[in-house]
């Protein structure tokens, strides 16, 4: 019998077919931890079978990369070091840095300071692996985008800790502004 009415009652509507959403959206987070799951064992089961294989080769390989990564920094603290070892190096880096002046606002202060630890302070040696694995300090600070510091705890000696302005971008040349330095 025919009725004049659109509605029917809920009665003839489409079945939904599928997951529901909820279902669907916890098989897709499924799928993604296991991915990430699998990623992690098996990045740990590569990296500890070369450690089993070999060792030594390896821990050269990651001191090689951080060092490559440190030397422009490094070569630019021991050209610093070098100067404070000298009454004239001391000159040229003080007229070179007017940032010293917040420390020391006479080259005559800063000279002075200077003639305390020029006695004691050893040459900066090169970046090896000894180095960066031995007794003696090597600390690197960066702020993004801003100041870069580094410090070095010899064995014998007072420590030195310089502050430039930037860290050495690559391929740059030239030298950098001394905003600070600590000799203690």
């Amino acid at each position: 019998m025919a009725d004049s009415s659109w509605d029917n009652g809920g009665y003839g509507q489409p079945t939904k077919v599928g997951m529901p959403t909820w279902a669907k959206v916890l098989l897709g987070c499924g799928v993604v931890a296991i991915l990430a799951l699998a990623t992690c064992v098996g990045g740990a089961v590569y990296i500890g079978h070369r450690l089993k294989n070999d060792p030594g080769g390896f821990k050269n390989k990651v001191m090689g990369i951080a060092i490559d990564r440190m030397r422009p920094e490094w070569d630019d603290f021991r050209q610093v070091v070098e100067q404070l070892r000298t009454e004239q190096g001391c000159k040229a880096l003080y007229a070179a840095n007017p940032d010293l002046a917040a420390t020391w606002p006479k080259e005559a202060d800063f000279l002075a300071a200077a003639k305390a630890w020029q006695p004691d302070l050893p040459s900066a040696p090169e970046l090896t692996p000894e180095v960066l694995q031995g007794h003696e300090g090597i600390q690197i600070h960066s702020e993004f985008g801003g100041k870069m510091s580094i410090r070095w705890r010899p064995k014998t000696g007072p420590s030195v800790a310089v502050t430039f302005d930037r860290a050495r971008r690559p391929g740059e040349a030239g030298p950098r502004r001394v905003l600070e330095i600590r000799v203690h």
